[in-house]
C-alpha cells in the first residue's frame, strides 16, 4: 500500500528543500499485506463494542450489522461534487485467508456510513496482480512462491484466499455497486514506485528486471550534478536511498537485480504506458476515479537539486504528470465515461505553469496535529492555494500512512487512546466542515510502519475501525449519517 507521506512535501515551492529533506523527498516505502504480497494477513473478524455489537460470532458482520446500512441509498448520482460522506476502504479486495471479511460483510460497513464516496478502494504497490487466479504468468508465480514462501502449485488458492486478482475487483466493485448503485468507486495507483519484476495488466505483458531499470530515474538525463552526503546523484545512489528507506539491505552494497523496486522516471514513455495501464485496469473493472499518489513528486525532487523552478528537468517532469491526468480523461471519455482524477495539491499549486485538469485534491493531517490540533493557518493556506490554483473542485482530507513510524496513522493509532481518537474524529470532522473541506473516515486500510505496538486484532499492521483496539467505527456511522441528514 502506499505507502508514503512526508511533511516536506507540503512544503510546495514556497520554501527550498534541504538536504535532510531532499532524503525524505525520496520515496519511503511500506512493505504491505496487499499489493506486496507480503506474509501479512488481513485483521480478523472480531467484536464491535463502539457499533454498539456485542456477544456475536461467525458471521456477526452480516447479522449485527443487517438493517443498518441505509436501505434507500442512492448516494451522490456519480457527481462528485454532491459527495458527503467519504469513507476510506484500502482495499475492497481484502480477504483473510481463513474465514474473514468477505464482499458481502464489506458492504454492510460501506453501507452503515452511507458513504458517497469509497476512497483507496484498490491500490497496488511493487507487485504485478494477474488478471484471474486460474490464468498466472510463470514470473508471477515464481516471484509469489518467493513472497509467500510457498510451494508454485499452491498459488493460485492462496491469491483466491487475499483476494489478489482484478478478476476479484471487478466482482466486488459490482456488487458494491449493485448495493449501493450511486457511490463513486476511487481506485488509486502509485507515481513514486515502479516494481523490479512488474505486468502491463492489459496486455499481460511481464516487465523483467532490465525492462523496469530501464525506466528507474536517472538525473544525469538532464545532466544535474548534484551532491548528497559527499556523493554525486547518480541513478545507482538515488535508487540506492529509496531501497534504504524502504529498509532494503544487501549483502554487498546495493543491487538493483535484487531491489523490490525502483523510483520511475515519470517523462519515460515505458513507463508512462505501464502507470496508465494500471489506471485503465482499474476503470474497466469498474472504478469511477483515480487518486495518484505523489503525481508531482519528481518535480519537487528535481527542484530540490536545481533550486530552479524553470529548469528543463523541473518543467518536463510537471508537463508529463499532468498529461498522464489528461491520458486518464481520455481514455474515460473513450469508454463513454467520465473519469474523474485526483491527487495531492502540493506542489503542484504552487507551480507556476498551466494548472493540470484535476477533479479533486487531498491533503493530510500532519502528525504533530494528530496530538496538538489542527493548524488553522496551514489548512487556510492549504485551501486558499488549491482554490487558486485548481478553482472550485472538492478537497478531501484523510490520515495518510507510510514511510516513517511517527507517519499521521500511526500517531493516531499508536498515541491516541480510544477515547481519544474518537474526540478527535468528531472533532476534525466538524473543522474540515468548517473549511468546506470533506474529511474522509478510516474505516478501513492505512498500515503501520516501524514496530508499533497496538495491533488490529492483536496481531495485524493495519488500522480498521472495527477492531476493538481502535473501536471507531460506530463513532464513524454517527459522524457520517448526521452529515448524510439521518
Amino acid at each position: 500500500m502506499t505507502c508514503f507521506c512526508f511533511a516536506g512535501f507540503f512544503l510546495g515551492f514556497r520554501q527550498k528543500l534541504t538536504l535532510p529533506l531532499l532524503l525524505v523527498v525520496l520515496p519511503t516505502v511500506v512493505t504491505c499485506s496487499d499489493s506486496s504480497l507480503s506474509h501479512d494477513e488481513l485483521p480478523d473478524l472480531g467484536l464491535c463494542s463502539d457499533a454498539g455489537v456485542s456477544g456475536c460470532s461467525g458471521d456477526w458482520m452480516v447479522a449485527c450489522l443487517e438493517g443498518e446500512g441505509n436501505s434507500s441509498y442512492s448516494g451522490p448520482g456519480g457527481n462528485i461534487s454532491k459527495v458527503k460522506v467519504a469513507a476510506l476502504y484500502e482495499k475492497v479486495t481484502d480477504r483473510e485467508i481463513n474465514s474473514g471479511r468477505s464482499i458481502e460483510e464489506t458492504i454492510n460497513v460501506l453501507k452503515g456510513t452511507q458513504a458517497d464516496l469509497i476512497f483507496r478502494g484498490f491500490w497496488i504497490w511493487n507487485a504485478p496482480m494477474p488478471d484471474s487466479p486460474d490464468n498466472i504468468p510463470p514470473e508471477l508465480v515464481t516471484l509469489a512462491t518467493e513472497r509467500f514462501n510457498i510451494k508454485p502449485e499452491q498459488v493460485p488458492d492462496e491469491l483466491r484466499k487475499r483476494g489478489f486478482s482484478y478478476q476479484e475487483l471487478r466482482t466486488s466493485i459490482a456488487a458494491i455497486k449493485k448495493e449501493m448503485p450511486g457511490v463513486i468507486f476511487v481506485g488509486a495507483i502509485p507515481a513514486q514506485t515502479v516494481g523490479r519484476i512488474d505486468m502491463n495488466p492489459m496486455t499481460g505483458k511481464v516487465l523483467n528486471t532490465e525492462d523496469t531499470w530501464n525506466m528507474a530515474l536517472d538525473p544525469k538525463k538532464w545532466n544535474i550534478t548534484f551532491q548528497y552526503e559527499g556523493r554525486a546523484m547518480t541513478k545507482e545512489y538515488l535508487q540506492e536511498i529509496k531501497a534504504s528507506n524502504n529498509q532494503e539491505s544487501f549483502k554487498n552494497g546495493y543491487d538493483h537485480t535484487k531491489a523490490n523496486g525502483y523510483y520511475p522516471d515519470i517523462t519515460n514513455p515505458e513507463f508512462q504506458e505501464l502507470f496508465l495501464s494500471w489506471a485503465k485496469k482499474q476503470i474497466d473493472s469498474g472504478a469511477d476515479a483515480i487518486w495518484i499518489d505523489l503525481l508531482y513528486t519528481q518535480v519537487q525532487l528535481f527542484y530540490a537539486m536545481t533550486n530552479d523552478i524553470n529548469d528543463p528537468a523541473v518543467k518536463e517532469a510537471y508537463d508529463a504528470a499532468s498529461k498522464l491526468v489528461d491520458e486518464i480523461h481520455a481514455y474515460g471519455e473513450s469508454k463513454g465515461r467520465y473519469i474523474y482524477v485526483g491527487t495531492w495539491s502540493e506542489p503542484a499549486a504552487h507551480y507556476p505553469g498551466e494548472p493540470p485538469k484535476l477533479d479533486f485534491v487531498t491533503n493530510t493531517p500532519l502528525p504533530e496535529e494528530i496530538t496538538g490540533g489542527l493548524d488553522e493557518e496551514r489548512w487556510n493556506k492549504l485551501n486558499s492555494g488549491a482554490k487558486e490554483k485548481f478553482g472550485n473542485i472538492p478537497h478531501f482530507a484523510f490520515i495518510d500512512w507510510g514511510g516513517k513510524p511517527n507517519a499521521p496513522i500511526d500517531v493516531f493509532s499508536q498515541q491516541l487512546s480510544k477515547e481519544q481518537q474518537k474526540e478527535w474524529l468528531k472533532n476534525a470532522d466538524a473543522f474540515f466542515q468548517s473549511k468546506g473541506i470533506i474529511f474522509i473516515y478510516p474505516v478501513h486500510g492505512a498500515d503501520f510502519w516501524g514496530r508499533p505496538e497496538v495491533l488490529a486484532f492483536g496481531k495485524f499492521t493495519k488500522y480498521d475501525s472495527l477492531a476493538p483496539e481502535f473501536d471507531t467505527y460506530g463513532t464513524i456511522k454517527e459522524l457520517a449519517q448526521a452529515k448524510a441528514g439521518n
